[in-house]
């Protein structure tokens, strides 16, 4: 499928039937650390309509609402599949098909946007923000987390990976640091800033958290990379990193960095 420079290029090389069980795995992960976030923000005091954008299998969603049951939740993603998935696992919220850079939302309709693990996945980011900028009410507050690629600390073969991955990636493994100019340039007010920290210093049958500190298992921080050994021209550093993080247990670490602004 030919992209343009505007297009959301994650679901292109990997089908969903195989990502599936990742995403929602790694939503778990995420579910741990942004419960007691929720918490230190008080989630349970905001009122209106949210929307999860770029939604993914549900499971944040499915936290939102569990957080804050009070307000109107609204869900999107770029996929029909995972709206469709969606819909059957937390039909309580209000499901549609939606890219992130062209929302079909009326203007300042949302009191609170919040998005996990999009703007990685954009080849212009900033499209994205502009949307979620026009739908948020005045006052309204955004909630934007993603890992930054920049931040992985680990052996040299493991680093090397990651940063090969960010030259095939098609759209931006750093934009977490372009993330407050992108702000500053919409006119957004940042309300709070935290670096979670996610390690595989754990146990892989129960993820330890120390908030804002999760420590995975060994095989479960593995599985969390190997999605970077997709791309085509992956293949000579991923088997190595392979080989180097099964025969050495190897140790890493990375941030995933949390923002909340407020129009």
């Amino acid at each position: 499928m030919e992209s343009s420079p505007s297009a959301n290029l994650y679901t292109q090389e990997l089908s969903l039937h195989d990502e599936m069980p990742r995403l929602t795995a790694q939503a778990n992960l995420f579910k741990l650390l942004l419960d007691p976030y929720f918490d230190s923000i008080h989630l349970d005091t905001f009122s209106g309509e949210g929307l999860d954008a770029g939604a993914g299998p549900g499971v944040l969603t499915g936290l939102l609402m569990k957080k804050n049951p009070k307000m109107k939740w609204h869900s999107c993603d770029v996929s029909e599949q995972m709206v469709q998935y969606g819909k059957l696992s937390y039909p309580k919220a209000e499901w549609k098909v939606a890219d992130v850079q062209n929302l079909d939302y009326p203007d300042a309709k949302f009191d609170l946007v919040f998005s996990s693990m999009v703007l990685i996945h954009l080849a212009d980011p900033m499209k994205a923000m502009k949307e979620f900028y026009r739908i948020l009410k005045p006052g309204g507050r955004l909630i934007i987390t993603c890992p930054n690629d920049k931040t992985f600390e680990g052996p040299e073969v493991l680093i090397e990976m990651v940063e090969k991955h960010a030259t095939i990636h098609p759209a931006d493994r750093y934009v977490m640091e372009k993330l407050p100019g992108f702000a500053k340039e919409l006119g957004l007010t940042l309300e709070s800033h935290v670096d979670f920290i996610a390690n595989n210093s754990g146990i892989d049958d129960k993820p330890k958290l120390e908030y804002p500190t999760i420590h995975l298992g060994m095989m479960t921080g593995w599985s969390m990379l190997s999605f970077m050994g997709h791309p085509k021209g992956m293949e000579d550093v991923y088997a190595r990193c392979q080989a180097e993080y099964m025969s050495n247990r190897v140790q890493f670490k990375t941030k995933i960095q949390t923002y909340l602004y407020k129009k």
